[in-house]
């Protein structure tokens, strides 16, 4: 009896958390994609990041971040693979744009295990198709803010430039 109340136990909560699942996910397509709203190593402030259901190791949705230029002021969607682990201590901070163009972005890109540097620039970007998308915050994320895809991080240059 006590197998089968653990097996039912077991069941259930299986189960709550594969209906509990939050997460959703937006086509590319609904996406205004224009490479020219922020230039590559373009200083950002973050407004939102939709995260996403978990590591994102496999590169198979974009999270959508969305960030103020500092620059021109205006408000761009970022689409990235990277799960940068954002938190509302991070509202503050300036960040820095890669574009797919950065080395940053093809690393990130890449399998970091199988990566060999001297490669990167013969590395395939895998084609996504799907945003993962929070439906609780589609008040935010469902705008026609201008939208490019990259790597959000922080460029310094080392010390002597």
């Amino acid at each position: 009896m006590t197998k089968l109340v653990t097996f039912f136990t077991f069941i259930i909560f299986t189960c709550l958390i594969i209906c509990c699942n939050q997460y959703k996910y937006w086509d590319i397509s609904k996406f205004k994609l224009d490479s020219t709203a922020l230039s590559d190593n373009e200083e950002i402030k973050l407004l939102y990041t939709s995260r996403g259901p978990g590591n994102n190791e496999d590169r198979d949705y974009y999270i959508q971040v969305i960030a103020i230029s500092q620059k021109s002021g205006d408000t761009v969607n970022i689409l990235t693979t990277a799960e940068n682990g954002f938190t509302l201590n991070d509202k503050d901070k300036v960040y820095n744009y890669f574009d797919q163009n950065n080395i940053a972005f093809k690393i990130g890109q890449g399998n970091l295990e199988k990566l060999n540097i001297n490669d990167i620039n013969k590395t395939a970007i895998k084609k996504i198709t799907k945003v993962a998308r929070d439906p609780k915050f589609d008040f935010i994320a469902d705008n026609n803010f201008p939208t490019v895809i990259g790597v959000i991080g922080i460029f310094t240059l080392p010390a002597g430039n």
